[in-house]
This record gives structure tokens, sequence and C-alpha cells, in this order.
């Protein structure tokens, strides 16, 4: 697959503030919920299959964000995600918050694989590793 990942989501009422556009922290939700489609569709990994069925999780431990303009419900949110680094446990991705052409939000986000039971990481399973791989390579440079 060569080209890029973008999930779409309409923004809602309730993803306002008392201002009447989406409240801030609502752009880390989307990130995580962008990052999770992007891993069931472009790496089968599916969340709940991993924390159900194999006692693993892959949390955020790391989020950054600028933001660029508003955004407003009734509009559809373009969540591009693009797999910049992927160690031995994480996953690091740039994303991008668009509405059309416009740019919202993008940010940086890391995401490690760890086991319940410890707490502590562990390596990203195995037969995962060639679609990563495959998804490092369609990454742009400087991503």
């Amino acid at each position: 697959m060569t080209e890029r990942f973008v999930h779409t989501r309409r923004l809602t009422f309730g993803d306002t503030d008392a201002a009447r556009i989406v409240y801030t922290p609502r752009a880390v939700h989307f990130a995580v919920e962008a990052v999770e489609a992007w891993l069931l569709e472009r790496i089968g990994i599916s969340w709940l299959h991993l924390v159900r069925d194999l006692h693993m999780g892959t949390p955020c431990v790391h989020a950054e964000v600028d933001f660029v303009s508003p955004m407003q419900p009734p509009d559809l949110l373009d969540t591009e995600v693009v797999l910049t680094k992927a160690g031995v446990s994480s996953l690091t991705f740039h994303l991008t918050g668009r509405i059309g052409p416009r740019i919202c939000w993008h940010g940086n986000f890391v995401f490690v694989f760890f086991a319940e039971a410890t707490g502590r990481a562990v390596s990203i399973p195995e037969q995962h590793r060639a679609a990563i791989a495959r998804e490092l390579a369609i990454a742009p440079a400087g991503a």
C-alpha cells in the first residue's frame, strides 16, 4: 500500500466547548482514535484483541500538538496518520488534522506496547513487523 492513511469523522456538538468550537483536548482524542483505526486497517492490530486476549496495551506515552485553526461542527475532520519511527516496543506518529485543505492541528505521538501483568514495555508482535516496515517506507522525508 502506498497511499497515506486518513481517518475521517464528523465533528459533533458534543465535541465543543462554551466558545462553540471544538474543545482543545479533543484533538488528542481524535489523534488516538485515528491511530486506533490505522493500527486495525493498516497493521491488523485490534486494541480490543490486544487487551482482551493478549493482555497487552499500547498507551500513548507522549503527545505534542500544535493548534493552527479552530474546528467547528458539523465539519468533517480528516486526520492523516504517518508512522515516522518504529522502535522495539514503540511507534511514533506525525498526525495532521484538516478540514478540507485547512490544517487545524498537527502533532507527534508515541505509543508503547506493554504487558498488563508487568506494566513494562514489550516488543511489538513479530507478525506485524512487515506491515510496519511498509508503512515506514511510505512516510515522506522529514515527517
